[in-house]
């Protein structure tokens, strides 16, 4: 799946199914729900190559800075949602 998956309740997917298969044919993807509760996917019938998907790796990890986090960021994230 890809990074997002736009959820759409089954009567609206069934109204507007012919919009939401071209959308899929650009790649996007689309959980479609009934009460709430996923019941079906709908995604593109080709995935991408090994090379787009690399590709893809690559630019991520490129944008990736790394420090290290200091004692009072770690103490945050800690306590954080404890009040």
């Amino acid at each position: 799946m890809s990074a997002l998956s736009i959820s759409v309740p089954l009567a609206e997917a069934k109204s507007k199914l012919s919009e939401l298969v071209e959308r899929v044919s650009r790649g996007e993807e689309f959980v479609i729900t009934r009460h709430n509760a996923e019941i079906a996917r709908l995604v593109p019938a080709q995935r991408p190559s090994r090379q787009d998907v690399g590709d893809a790796i690559a630019q991520m990890r490129a944008g990736r800075v790394r420090r290290a986090a200091t004692a009072a960021e770690l103490q945050a994230w800690k306590t954080e949602g404890r009040r």
